[in-house]
């Protein structure tokens, strides 16, 4: 499977994510992660995390959205691998309990800290 992000511009009305979503859907796209990034009345700003089953429908995937009305790709790219705080949450809860490291660990890293570093403030 090819991981891309995929970054659209769609009409800020009831429906429009729906339509998106159903044609992603239909193609046989698995949808890992959505999130609304902005919208200001008339437009929306989503971006998409999508597991492609393939190179020819990669090709072709920008034109078959830019053909919804006043659907836009933005950006259709190699999604970067994930690592931040939410990665390292949902990857503590689907391992091994006796192999994950400890939350407050995970948390702390993500904050470019270390366990054993002295409290700021005197905390």
């Amino acid at each position: 499977m090819l991981v891309r992000r995929l970054l659209v511009r769609l009409p800020d009305r009831p429906g429009s994510l729906g339509k998106v979503t159903t044609l992603l859907g239909r193609l046989g796209i698995d949808i890992r992660e959505v999130r609304i990034l902005g919208r200001d009345g008339a437009y929306a700003t989503d971006e998409f995390i999508v597991a492609i089953q393939g190179p020819v429908l990669e090709n072709c995937l920008v034109d078959l959205l830019e053909e919804m009305e006043s659907v836009y790709v933005l950006t259709f790219e190699e999604a970067k691998p994930a690592n931040g705080l939410v990665e390292n949450v949902v990857a503590l809860a689907e391992g091994e309990p006796d192999q994950a490291p400890a939350l407050v660990d995970v948390v702390v890293e993500d904050l470019g800290g270390h366990r054993d570093d002295p409290a700021p403030l005197g905390q």
